[in-house]
């Protein structure tokens, strides 16, 4: 149960952070790329304005003499002299006019063949084999610019790397500190339901004698002074008692998960447990349908406990019926053997399906403290004993029908 809830408060801490980290690493990562690219489209658009006022900037000597042309942002200005920035004219018939290729990286014939596939595109800047380019139109002829973008994936790739391993590094830390910060959480939790189950123990075993003594001597008075109403309300209520230590005791070893578990034919467990019912099921005018009990279906549990969790489930659909049939079917879905068990009875709130499975708790307590034996533990055994085997347990309510089903691991 509490490595359940351990692994709960893991996985919530992980997503929450996971977002938060991932939505940190991924602004920086846009907001970086978005920079560098803004970069580069402006050295692109400077170049096209230095072209437009002086001609082609192709040799350093002469960017330097058109330094008074200011950059669109002062910081562009040493990236620009060391960029790798090529162009092709065209003139009014889209013949090559002139070419600015300073590198040996690409030949002109490559550098023209590019820059017609660029106004072919039919877009005024973009990526184009490795190259940004921009295309600026004017009275006389058409610019196409590139820039050679290897630097920018290189630094964009770097970008990427760290920000994956700082991520996945912060994400390890965050797992590290959420396991503590669980184990935190529960142990408390986890000391108290110890604690709680060796009271319920040592409570069960301790009250066991004055009960067993209590009955002793109430069959001496009755020997000796006959029949009497104080004495039967005695026995009656000693015999209460040892029923709730009984479950006491039966929750209290279910919950040590001490079990010994093996093959056993639960089909035989439940039509065994069903007959011993029927005689009690129609004293109350209720009749059990079991027609759909398939045979020989087998699960890997304790025989002794299965029986008991059977038993629990009958007996709380015939004290909770409102009359009419208590429908029980056990049928193998894939590899699991799926028992349900259907009374007709008052709906359940939602809010309350989960608390049918707590210790001492009761849906109507009116209606269950007009005497009888239940106290509110018999649903909490059949959980704890399904919890052992491994299994599912559920409630649900459709049509003026109360569903319980148990779900256990075929063999």
């Amino acid at each position: 149960m509490f490595k359940k809830s351990k692994i709960k408060i893991v996985a919530s801490i992980m997503a929450i952070m996971t977002l938060i980290i991932a939505g940190t690493f991924g602004v920086i990562y846009f907001s970086s790329y978005r920079e560098m690219s803004d970069k580069d489209e402006h050295m692109l658009e400077r170049y096209t304005q230095i072209y437009a006022q002086e001609g082609t900037p192709s040799k350093p000597d002469e960017r330097d003499e058109l330094k008074h042309i200011p950059p669109r942002r002062p910081e562009d200005e040493r990236a620009f002299d060391v960029a790798a920035i090529y162009s092709v004219a065209f003139d009014s018939d889209n013949k090559v006019k002139e070419i600015d290729n300073s590198s040996d990286a690409i030949t002109n014939d490559e550098l023209t063949a590019l820059a017609k596939s660029a106004l072919d595109s039919g877009s005024s800047k973009g990526k184009l084999d490795g190259y940004n380019y921009l295309i600026e139109k004017t009275d006389d002829c058409k610019l196409v610019v590139f820039m050679d973008r290897s630097e920018f994936d290189k630094n964009v790739n770097t970008l990427l790397k760290y920000t994956l391993i700082f991520g996945v590094i912060s994400l390890a830390i965050v797992l590290a500190l959420s396991i503590v910060l669980a184990n935190l959480i529960i142990r408390p939790l986890e000391k108290n339901h110890n604690a709680q189950k060796r009271f319920i123990s040592d409570a069960g075993h301790e009250l066991k004698t004055p009960v067993t003594v209590i009955s002793t001597n109430a069959e001496v008075l009755e020997g000796e002074i006959g029949e009497n109403r104080w004495l039967k309300n005695i026995v009656y209520e000693n015999e209460r008692m040892s029923i709730l230590i009984k479950q006491l005791m039966a929750l209290a070893k279910t919950e040590k998960n001490e079990i010994k578990l093996e093959k056993v034919d639960f089909s035989h467990i439940v039509i065994g447990e069903i007959l011993p019912f029927e005689s009690i099921a129609f004293d109350k005018g209720i009749n059990i349908d079991f027609d759909n009990i398939e045979d020989e279906i087998y699960v890997n549990g304790n025989s002794s406990q299965l029986s008991q969790l059977v038993s629990i489930l009958i007996d709380n659909a015939i004290e909770h019926s409102s009359g009419g049939n208590i429908e029980m079917s056990l049928i193998k879905n894939h590899n699991k053997a799926v028992l349900t068990v259907i009374n007709n009875g008052e709906p359940i709130p939602e809010d309350k399906k989960e608390l049918l499975f707590d210790r001492f708790y009761r849906l109507n307590e009116a209606r269950n403290d007009e005497g009888g034996n239940h106290y509110g533990l018999g649903l909490s055994i059949a959980k704890s004993i399904v919890g052992a085997h491994k299994g599912e347990i559920s409630v649900n309510c459709k049509d003026g029908k109360v569903i319980f089903e148990v779900s256990l691991k075929t063999v």
